[in-house]
């Protein structure tokens, strides 16, 4: 996990080309959230990404928000059962599954467009598979912001941190490694092999 800008799918497709070139079994997932993807959910879809492409993202959801009842809830069902069947095949087939954007990236980003559900984003934390290791790439949010050019501004990534760091002490999670994501992505993907081959070993 860490803000946009951070490596986090550059280190995480690193980490899974080492494990597998380690002769480890390994499975890369995205598991970010970019609307309802589901099939349960495909109906919803439409509307959704018309509403959010044709006012912004922001004020999309927002619009959302107030059209469709209960629809914090809607998202994290839709998202749960896209994410945690793929997840458990994976889990199944192979030794070690990099979630690149788990749940809890997919908290922050939820949470950053104003839902206060935050109760039930907590209890609905503990139906996912809980992470072996969870992997927080560290970087300041200036270098963050240079990095990509697709980030609001530099006062999106400096909010996105704090919430990180309000998050990291929230979750009763006891496996988080934290990254210097100022190093280089040959760097991070070594340090994170050396911890991901101790869990095989």
């Amino acid at each position: 996990m860490g803000i946009d800008g951070s490596g986090k799918t550059t280190v995480a497709r690193s980490l899974h080309e080492a494990l597998t070139n380690a002769g480890i079994s390994s499975a890369y997932l995205w598991c970010g959230w970019r609307g309802f993807e589901s099939w349960l959910f495909k109906p919803f879809a439409a509307q959704t990404k018309y509403a959010m492409t044709r006012r912004g993202n922001a004020e999309g959801i927002a619009s959302a928000h107030e059209k469709i009842p209960f629809f914090d809830l809607l998202r994290w069902f839709d998202y749960f059962i896209r994410v945690c069947p793929a997840l458990i095949a994976s889990l199944l087939k192979n030794t070690i599954v990099i979630a690149d954007r788990y749940a809890y990236d997919v908290i922050l980003e939820l949470r950053s467009d104003g839902s206060k559900s935050h109760r039930l984003v907590v209890w609905l934390l503990t139906l996912f598979p809980e992470p072996a290791i969870i992997f927080y790439i560290k970087v300041p949010p200036e270098l963050a912001f240079a990095r990509k050019n697709d980030i609001p501004s530099l006062e999106f990534s400096c909010e996105n941190d704090e919430e990180i760091q309000r998050l990291l002490k929230e979750l009763p999670v006891g496996q988080v490694v934290t990254l210097d994501g100022t190093r280089s992505v040959k760097e991070l993907t070594e340090d994170a092999l050396k911890i991901a081959m101790q869990i095989v070993t």
